[in-house]
């Protein structure tokens, strides 16, 4: 049987440091709570999906979501590609050779462990996986091979990034297997779409609810929300939107 992991990539909770584009609309102690919250739930989807599961974290002092980790790690490199390049390379030294392994980050905590667990299984018949966020990232990076580097990938926009994995991988005779698109969390707006996928997911009786994330939602759904902006529309200018979470 073939050994299994999950690679959480992800900034150390710190005040004013995570999701900042979220902070301008919930202000940096709710969003660093929130973080917490995605953290955690990727964390204990991680360890329903796989064997083993690791936390590549940015430098600095220790933190409570780091137990939910089997193995804890520090990103090391002076860009984002190279952190990330190296946080794979890490990982796959310090695994047996025949490990499966995915990365995710800590912005989908709302992903299924059986998604992931499935990112896991087509790596029997392929050497890598890919799963495409429909920002025009990607949620999910997967080896069963030593991992190819992708650092050039994150030079492009992000609308670009997956074609230019793609590309990267192609380069080095290695044809990823395209997985299900998933959305991530990362403007104001994307709220309301997690905040309605979790309703759905309750209502559905699904075999997974990100807990942490609902309850720190639950806190602030009931704050009305009176203007934020949100992307730039074809004109130029910022498309406002009001309403309540």
């Amino acid at each position: 049987m073939r050994n299994d992991a999950v690679l959480i990539f992800a900034r150390r909770p710190e005040l004013s440091a995570v999701k900042t584009r979220l902070a301008t609309y919930l202000g940096d102690e709710f969003t660093l709570k929130l973080y917490r919250a995605f953290l955690s739930d990727t964390l204990m989807a991680a360890r329903e999906a796989a064997g083993t599961v690791l936390l590549a974290h940015t430098p600095g002092p220790s933190f409570p979501e780091q137990k939910l980790a089997d193995v804890n790690f520090e990103q090391r490199g002076l860009t984002f590609g190279e952190r990330f390049d190296n946080a794979l390379s890490y990982a796959a030294r310090n695994l047996p050779t025949d490990t499966r392994i995915v990365l995710v980050g800590a912005d989908t905590p709302h992903l299924p462990p059986h998604s992931v667990r499935q990112a896991l299984e087509a790596l029997d018949d392929a050497k890598a996986v890919i799963g495409p966020s429909f920002n025009g990232g990607f949620y999910l990076l997967g080896f069963s091979i030593s991992p190819i580097s992708v650092a050039e990938a994150f030079e492009e926009p992000a609308d670009r990034e997956v074609p230019e994995v793609v590309r990267l991988l192609r380069k080095a005779d290695v044809m990823p297997k395209l997985l299900e698109y998933w959305f991530d969390i990362d403007e104001p707006e994307d709220l309301f779409r997690l905040k309605s996928f979790i309703t759905l997911a309750e209502r559905t009786e699904s075999a997974w609810i990100p807990a942490h994330t609902q309850t720190v939602l639950a806190e602030m759904l009931i704050k009305p929300v009176k203007q934020y902006r949100l992307y730039p529309s074809s004109t130029g200018r910022p498309r406002i939107k009001t309403g309540i979470l």
